[in-house]
């Protein structure tokens, strides 16, 4: 989201050079607040910014991932070789925090991305009981999800 908005702020004022845009997933740039309940409850099929990026003269790059930064020569290394920028903004967003021992543990689950979340929506259908760990703005709108969803809900946190 932040790329995205440094895209239209750029263009608004006046910017008129090269913007190009690279993300590893291979949707459309998306808001992430909705994934975590109207996603997740059948409510949207998926949160894409409303925006003509063509008419914002904005490269779109889907599906690639940013594998390393040489600032010494001003490129980004990729899979479909160097990217050269001459003003770079890092906007990579947070990871989720994985558990240490949960890799590969069924019922375990993220949610960062679309795709987290379209994997995500079967579990609350089912109506399981669901431990969400962390009680911050993504953990409290799963929780509130899972409940509308009919799931029986206990959220761990850390803090007070």
């Amino acid at each position: 989201m932040a790329g995205v908005q440094t895209a239209v702020a750029l263009r608004e004022g006046g910017f008129r050079d090269r913007i190009t845009l690279i993300g590893a997933e291979p949707h459309p740039p998306y808001d992430r607040p909705p994934l975590s309940k109207a996603v997740l409850l059948g409510q949207a099929d998926g949160s894409s910014f409303d925006l003509d990026f063509a008419a914002l003269s904005v490269e779109l790059r889907l599906g690639l991932a940013v594998t390393g930064l040489r600032p010494d020569v001003r490129e980004l290394d990729t899979a479909d070789g160097p990217v050269p920028y001459d003003v770079l903004v890092v906007a990579t967003g947070a990871e989720p925090v994985r558990l240490p021992g949960t890799e590969d543990v069924p019922g375990v689950h993220l949610l960062r991305t679309l795709d987290d979340a379209e994997r995500l929506r079967p579990v609350l259908g089912r109506q399981d009981e669901v431990v969400v760990v962390g009680a911050g703005w993504i953990g409290a709108e799963f929780a509130t999800a899972a409940r509308e969803a009919g799931c029986a809900v206990t959220v761990v946190e850390a803090a007070d």
